[in-house]
Order: C-alpha cells, then sequence, then structure tokens
C-alpha cells in the first residue's frame, strides 16, 4: 500500500487499527510510525521501506552549498584574480617596446612609486625571491613570482613587505644566499666573471656592517687590480669579511686564500705594523665612498 497517497485521516484510521502506533501530527511523521510498526509489517507482509514511495528530492536551490565552487577551485579562482592584479601593476612599468619586461626606465619608476632609491639593497632582496636573471631587468614571469611569493599585488602591498624585506639582510643565512645570488645576478650571461667596478659597487652595497675593513678593502682592489672577480672570490671576500679580524691576527698565509685575498691581507698587515691598529681603523671610518672620491677626481 502506498501510504504517502492516503489522507491524515485515513492514515491516523489505520492507526488506530493497530496496537501501539500513536496517531496525530505531520503526515510524513504519521507515515513513518505506520510504516515501522511490527504488526502492520507482519499484516501486509513488507518492511517499512517498502511501504510508502520516496519523495522525489528536489532540485538544490542556487545558494545550496553543494552547488558552490570546490575548494580547489576558489582556490584557482583567487589566484587567478591575484595574477590579474599583479599583472595590471607590471604594465605600469612595462617597457612598451619590449613587451612583458620591464627595463631600466621602468626599474626607476618602479623603485620611485616604492619611495626608495634605485641603489637600495633592497632591490637586491626583492629580485632574488623573484629569482630574476638579469639586472635592472624584470620579466613578467619573475615579477609574478615574487609578488605571489610575497603575497602582494599593489604598490602599498611592497610598502608594507619592505621591513620584512630589510630583516634578510640581516640573517647571516639568508644574506650569504643572497649575496651568493647577487653574483650571477649582476654578471653578464655570456661571462663567467664579474667587472671590478660592478663587483666594487656591489660590495660597497652589500658589505657596510659586515666587513670591518671595507673601506680599505675596495680601495686596495681599485688601485692594485684590474682583473674581474671570479665567483671564488666574491664568495671568499664574504669569508674573509666574516671570520679575519681586523688586525690580521687570525689570517692563516697558508690559507686556501685567493691571491688577490692574500695580497689585501700582507697590504694591510704592513700598513698595521707601520701606523697601528687603532690608526688603520680610524682611517676606515673616515674614508669617503669611492663613488665621492670619482666626483672629487672628476673635479680637480
Amino acid at each position: 500500500m502506498d501510504l504517502s497517497s492516503l489522507r491524515v485521516k485515513d492514515l491516523n484510521d489505520i492507526c488506530r487499527k493497530f496496537e501501539g502506533i500513536r496517531t496525530g501530527g505531520k503526515k510524513a511523521e504519521i507515515i513513518e510510525r505506520i510504516s515501522t510498526n511490527p504488526a502492520y509489517q507482519q499484516a501486509h507482509g513488507v518492511t517499512g521501506s517498502k511501504t510508502h514511495k520516496r519523495s522525489t528530492p528536489t532540485k538544490r536551490a542556487a545558494s545550496d552549498p553543494l552547488d558552490k565552487a570546490s575548494p580547489a577551485k576558489k582556490q584557482k579562482n583567487h589566484r587567478q584574480q591575484a595574477l590579474n592584479s599583479i599583472n595590471e601593476l607590471f604594465n605600469r612599468f612595462e617597457d612598451p617596446e619590449s613587451p612583458d619586461h620591464i627595463t631600466e626606465d621602468g626599474m626607476l619608476a618602479f623603485c620611485d612609486a616604492l619611495g626608495i632609491d634605485a641603489q637600495d639593497p633592497v632591490m637586491l632582496v626583492l629580485s632574488w625571491l623573484m629569482d630574476a636573471e638579469t639586472m635592472c631587468v624584470y620579466t613578467r614571469e619573475e615579477f609574478q613570482k615574487g609578488l605571489e611569493a610575497l603575497e602582494c599585488q599593489t604598490i602599498d602591498d611592497l610598502k608594507r613587505k619592505l621591513p620584512l624585506l630589510r630583516k634578510k639582510l640581516q640573517s647571516d643565512d639568508q644574506f650569504q644566499l643572497i649575496y651568493s645570488y647577487t653574483f650571477s645576478f649582476a654578471r653578464d650571461a655570456s661571462q663567467k666573471s664579474l667587472p671590478r667596478d660592478i663587483a666594487l659597487g656591489l660590495w660597497e652595497l652589500l658589505l657596510p656592517g659586515r666587513f670591518e675593513l671595507l673601506n680599505h678593502w675596495l680601495r686596495f682592489v681599485k688601485t692594485s687590480y684590474r682583473n674581474s672577480i671570479s665567483k671564488d672570490i666574491w664568495m671568499q671576500v664574504l669569508g674573509f669579511a666574516k671570520h679575519i679580524k681586523a688586525d690580521m691576527s687570525n689570517f692563516d698565509e697558508n690559507g686556501a686564500w685567493p691571491v688577490l685575498i692574500d695580497d689585501f691581507a700582507s697590504h694591510m698587515q704592513e700598513e698595521i705594523a707601520k701606523h697601528g691598529l687603532a690608526t688603520v681603523v680610524q682611517a676606515e671610518k673616515s674614508m669617503r665612498p669611492l663613488e665621492q672620491d670619482d666626483a672629487v677626481m672628476s673635479e680637480t
């Protein structure tokens, strides 16, 4: 018997015929009580699941959670929205003559929008996060990679992240990664070494506070060395700056240092022996940056 086709009055009559079935209530509740009553089931030779038809499921409303996008789809949509915003930002600085590239003029405008100087070391950290291959150039793909990693979509987002990027320069482990990356970033792809003058500029940018004799080193290299800087020299300079004392007391001349560093250490030992450590250290503090030296030279 199809109980769902009966009226409530008829269903209540069936309830009265079988002991223990309570009458009244909603139609669905009465059907449930009848269909699960053992006496009723025995009398009709069926189980409760066959006494009435299931109602046809209604179509889910558009607001039903089951109709909403899956988490994976939501994540994909969110990433696409973020990429759209990042691309809009990239387009502000894109070189019209070199599609999908920010070149020198665009880089200067980008730094100006961030409120920083193009020579600010934080730009090397940002380039490192982008895994940019060429100095003064960002491709669209590199720009997307870096801003996604930082969860930034606008200039204001990036400005808020600048303090975090500067902290990476203070971490020894992360600084070493950035320092190593900078060599390849600044080097011409066709060359194995870094031009001396570019290396000097980068040392002056990166090593203040990490190399006690930095100014002495820069002037020694500028006046005594004409060759390009190999990756080995580049990395060994950081090790020298980190581990060798200003008085050279722990420098091992039999160590595996590049010749350039050996020569510098010998030069500093002679200077210390001639003038005293205090004078050498004071001279280090009073030296002008190389750029200022160049400016003075050009004026005279």
